[in-house]
């Protein structure tokens, strides 16, 4: 029996290690035969890329809130109210862009931080905290546009979004950027080792002298100024602010992480994983829109996404603990 067990284990370690590669070739394959080869044209492949850009960047920060066994539902809030405060800022207020650049960040920063303070100190749930300050943050950002588009940004706003570098879009190198320092933070330093033994085991962490409270303060204010990053990015892009810049961001950033291979269960992932998984949820959002597919049919697809993820680690770490028993 635990020979058959072990197989099982081994078998669900080669597909999180695998598995992201596997499904990425399959949805490739199926999209370019169900788009008639819409799905992997040269225009198209360099929006994905565009697309990955935000969902990536969300999903990093996302990724270090739940290998510490949280969850970060204000990105999308964050991402708005940092957009509309800027924009305010760039249009209206007279204030120097590379100022009111400086502004969203901190914005972000700040709702993060206020996130960690609440979740770490106060020791309120992640889940209702952030939600409610994904309400706050888009109820916030909603009252500053007045429900309407703020035009007129600065042109060199459009660097972050439209500009490239040796033929390779900004908002990419932005991505590797924040991808190579999430990926060094979390295998090299003592802040990813701390994490990393935070999510796997918080009492024992904490005994060891692991300052929990500080490090998840920061996880979140981390979490909080990439939304604002990806914020930077869309406003770029479009060159404007809107409403519902960062709606449904969220579940994609979540999604990413777990397909990824980042456990919900907290101690497992990284950073790579989570962008990879990123693709595979851009590309899924890509292919149905090209099918005309209904938004409401997308949400319940990328929900069932989710499911399957955290269902399949649920089911590789009881048959761990039942062959280690």
């Amino acid at each position: 029996m635990k020979f058959r067990d072990s197989k099982f284990i081994s078998f669900f370690s080669n597909l999180s290690k695998n598995g992201v590669v596997i499904i990425f070739i399959v949805i490739v394959i199926a999209l370019a035969f169900l788009t008639k080869g819409k799905s992997i044209k040269p225009s198209n492949i360099v929006n994905i890329m565009l697309q990955t850009t935000t969902i990536g960047i969300l999903a990093i920060g996302m990724t270090l809130v739940i290998i510490d066994r949280g969850i970060d539902l204000s990105v999308g809030g964050v991402a708005a109210l940092s957009s509309a405060v800027g924009a305010i800022c760039m249009t209206k207020l007279g204030v120097p862009w590379i100022l009111c650049v400086l502004i969203m960040l901190v914005i972000g920063t700040l709702v993060g931080m206020i996130n960690g303070f609440s979740i770490s100190v106060l020791k309120m749930p992640a889940f209702i905290t952030t939600m409610a300050m994904l309400k706050i943050t888009q109820g916030s950002a909603h009252y500053l546009l007045g429900g309407t588009t703020i035009f007129g940004l600065p042109e060199i706003h459009s660097v972050f979004g439209q500009g490239s570098f040796i033929g390779i879009p900004v908002a990419v190198w932005i991505l590797i950027f924040f991808t190579l320092i999430g990926f060094l933070l979390l295998k090299y330093s003592r802040f990813g080792r701390e994490l990393y033994a935070m999510g796997g085991n918080p009492k024992a962490a904490w005994i060891a002298g692991i300052n929990v409270t500080q490090n998840r303060i920061l996880i979140y204010a981390i979490s909080g100024f990439l939304s604002a990053v990806a914020a930077l990015i869309i406003t770029s892009r479009i060159m404007c602010a809107q409403v519902t810049i960062g709606d449904g961001s969220e579940l994609d950033a979540i999604a990413s992480a777990v397909i990824g291979g980042v456990s919900m269960a907290g101690g497992e992932g990284g950073v790579l994983g989570a962008v990879a998984g990123t693709f595979i949820i851009v590309m899924i959002n890509n292919g149905l829109n090209l099918l005309a597919v209904s938004p409401y049919i997308q949400t319940a697809i990328k929900g069932t996404v989710i499911f399957t993820a955290i269902a399949s680690d649920v089911i590789r770490r009881r048959k761990e603990l039942r062959l280690k028993q």
